[in-house]
């Protein structure tokens, strides 16, 4: 028996309808968070800069930390 299988088996179990709702809510979450890629709170700013902006961003980033300072 698969998974999937024993998950349906044990649900069809299952006569509380409080139980069921709360563990269909469950569900709910799962998938979500499952089809919600991990970098989409980055990626919705994704395009927002013109290039010129980036460009000078960039160089600022480089400017300010792109030199380690002290011994290593």
């Amino acid at each position: 028996m698969t998974v999937k299988q024993q998950l349906i088996a044990e649900i069809e179990r299952i006569d509380n309808a409080v139980m069921l709702a709360q563990l269909y809510e469950v569900m709910q979450l799962l998938t979500q968070t499952a089809n919600t890629p991990v970098n989409s709170v980055v990626s919705a700013y994704a395009g927002c800069l013109d290039d010129e902006s980036a460009l000078q961003m960039s160089a600022t980033v480089a400017a300010e930390f792109g030199n380690i300072e002290g011994e290593w």
